[in-house]
């Protein structure tokens, strides 16, 4: 999950890491261009819940011949399963061991369920200020409908100390990634909302979601999928890109505000760095209007 800076479970999953600042490999964030030039892309849809959502997006792919109408309920079936975050029990497992038991134990798709991913925006005025995040992950559950997904917030949720450290008036951003085995080539999706949404358990706490990532893909990718989605988790919580993200009006100026970040990203070698190594947050970040000037200058 993301407050503005990333926060893992930790290992044993009893406990969240502190916040440290995201490392991304250069690749991960070639590969979420690439996704966004070749997926579908849905801006200002006028949607109210998570199921309506998927519908939408699906439609969408099969009018674009992206995706098999054959496959249309699969693809539901695993984006409509039951999220379980890290505040619940039993704590998460692997995105392979969740995949196995969901291959193992339902006929209906012998699907992996994706992770859940999602991070938090401050809405304002100038759409300039934002604060991010919360992360989860999607868990195997037993069979589900579609009608079994509430709206309205759950004990859990209500329950959460997390809650207290969101502003007022943020909007979510969700990150659904996974690798299923009845895709050959993957189902990628950005859908920014019209208006915001509760979409119940889908997010750790009862925040209203706004942008929706999703990239299912053919099995053998996981970790590839999985920092595609912190690519797009850590951008979604930059002041500039998350700027664009409400601004945009097509997909071309979402590829330009990821180029635009590309622009400014700093490369460590391999061999002279750590990635295992956490960067605890600065005291002091660069403001997102000194940012805009130092790029205007660059240009």
């Amino acid at each position: 999950r993301w407050i503005k800076f990333e926060e893992k479970v930790e290992e044993g999953g009893e406990r969240w890491s502190k916040p440290h600042v995201s490392t991304l490999s250069l690749h991960s964030l070639f590969e979420l261009r690439t996704c966004l030039q070749t997926g579908t892309v849905l801006l200002d849809l006028d949607s109210g819940s998570l199921p309506q959502i998927i519908d939408d997006v699906i439609e969408k792919q099969i009018e674009d011949g992206l995706l098999r109408p054959e496959l249309r309920e699969r693809v539901s079936y695993v984006l409509l399963r039951k999220h379980r975050h890290q505040t619940k029990k039993p704590i998460h497992r692997s995105l392979v061991d969740i995949g196995k038991s969901v291959s193992s134990t339902t006929s209906r798709s012998p699907a992996r369920s994706p992770a859940a991913a999602p991070s938090l925006h401050r809405s304002t005025e100038d759409l300039r200020i934002r604060q991010s995040a919360s992360y989860g992950r999607l868990c195997h559950t037993q069979s589900r409908s579609m009608n079994d997904i509430s709206h309205t917030p759950n004990t859990d949720q209500l329950k959460n100390k997390f809650m207290k450290k969101i502003p007022k008036d943020s909007e979510a951003s969700n990150v659904l990634v996974g690798e299923v085995d009845f895709l050959d080539q993957p189902f990628i999706a950005f859908v920014r909302l019209i208006q915001s949404a509760m979409l119940g358990g889908v997010t750790e706490v009862p925040v209203p979601t706004r942008f929706l990532f999703i990239l299912l893909g053919p099995s053998g990718r996981a970790k590839s999928y999985n920092e595609i989605g912190r690519a797009i988790a850590t951008l979604m919580v930059d002041d500039l890109f998350s700027d664009v993200a409400y601004k945009a009006r097509n997909r071309d100026d979402l590829i330009a505000g990821i180029d635009e970040f590309l622009d400014e990203v700093i490369v460590l070698p391999p061999g002279e760095w750590d990635p295992n190594i956490r960067i605890e947050p600065p005291k002091k970040v660069p403001s997102a209007d000194k940012r805009k000037s130092v790029f205007s200058l660059m240009e």
